[in-house]
């Protein structure tokens, strides 16, 4: 599971406008759209008018040219890809048949940029004189699930041509707002939670839901006050660490899947508390003449002591053996670089006497 990392104190909220289909065309160009000439530096014009050679309303895509290929463009805004099975479906019609083959008439998508054609895949082409016997066709755009794309009309042609589409259609966009995430972690009530000392980072994790619409995103809602929780940011990731905190300090959090269909409703508010300051803490059962370091671990953890030591042991924050060793020796040195960031309780014979010690694992 990757994880990144959060700084909530210098985040800010970015929102993406999408394009919402069916997408009218009687009153022109949407706002938002795109239509520009091609690359081939020819002088393409692009033009739209009133579907005249339709029994219904829509706009012409029309090219001017005469002096060589050349492609037209009609790009839509961001579009929002949420759920299984998407496809765009168009009416469309080549008003003068035929008689100009061959021109191409192509659907393309990128995941990238409005007006970049060299970023844009072909999904779908057709021939002039298949436009015009077909009447529509359907691109299937389910490839694209859980991404944001532009969607690209793409004339192209040796000639003056038309091209006129209509009653565009993306089903399955609106998605149904998603369900809520699963296994949070640390678990509600938790206390003793590891913070990284480097840069008092946090980890959380959770799942994604495991039934309905697909999330395209999860917000982090965080607060030191039960209630009054601000969304901190928004992540594509289930796995974070959002720095910033401090050490025994309560934090209350909630993770809010999101989606083009809205935000889950239901999910809960959670708390955990942090771990103590290692610095003022005192170790249980310290034995005389003992001594165990550094507190704040990367790799080696050292010791010296007086006498010899009988066993060494480790246990994780859960009470779980990581380690264990009867070393036989009065100074040497444990690698730990194998396990994970956290906290760990260091436990220690000597000459028969017992202790317990600290340590956080980075």
């Amino acid at each position: 599971m990757k994880k990144i990392t959060l700084l909530f104190l210098f985040l800010t909220l970015t929102f993406t406008v999408s394009a919402q289909f069916p997408v009218d065309l009687d009153a022109g160009i949407p706002t938002g759209w795109a239509v520009f000439g091609g690359d081939d530096g020819a002088g393409s014009t692009v033009t739209w008018g009133q579907g005249n050679f339709t029994s219904g309303t829509g706009y012409m895509f029309c090219g001017y040219d005469g002096s060589g290929p050349t492609e037209d463009w009609f790009v839509s805004p961001a579009t929002s890809i949420t759920t299984t099975n998407s496809e765009l479906s168009f009416s469309e019609q080549n008003p003068y048949g035929a008689a100009y083959d061959p021109s191409t008439m192509s659907v393309r998508v990128s995941t990238t940029s409005q007006t970049d054609i060299s970023t844009f895949v072909v999904e779908s082409t057709a021939s002039a004189t298949e436009v015009f016997a077909n009447g529509g066709r359907a691109v299937n755009l389910a490839a694209y699930e859980g991404q944001t794309i532009y969607i690209a009309w793409v004339l192209e042609q040796n000639d003056t041509d038309g091209w006129v589409i209509s009653n565009l259609a993306l089903n399955n966009q609106n998605a149904t707002a998603p369900n809520v995430a699963e296994n949070l972690a640390p678990a509600d009530g938790a206390t003793d939670v590891a913070v990284a000392a480097s840069n008092m980072a946090v980890a959380i994790s959770w799942d994604a839901p495991s039934t309905g619409d697909p999330a395209t995103g999860y917000e982090i809602h965080w607060g030191s006050v039960s209630g009054a929780l601000n969304v901190i940011g928004t992540t594509t990731s289930t796995a974070i660490n959002v720095t910033g905190t401090s050490y025994n300090t309560t934090i209350y959090w909630k993770i809010v899947p999101v989606n083009a269909g809205g935000a889950a409703t239901g999910a809960v508010e959670m708390s955990f508390t942090t771990m103590a300051d290692p610095s003022l803490s005192t170790d249980k059962n310290a034995i005389e003449g003992f001594k165990l370091f550094p507190t704040v671990v990367q790799k080696e953890l050292n010791y010296t002591s007086t006498d010899k030591v009988e066993v060494i042991t480790i246990f994780n924050i859960l009470g779980q053996k990581v380690y264990t060793s009867t070393p036989d020796a009065k100074n040497a040195s444990v690698d730990i670089s194998a396990l994970q960031s956290g906290v760990y309780s260091v436990q220690v014979k000597v000459a028969g006497a017992s202790g317990s010690y600290k340590i956080i694992k980075e």
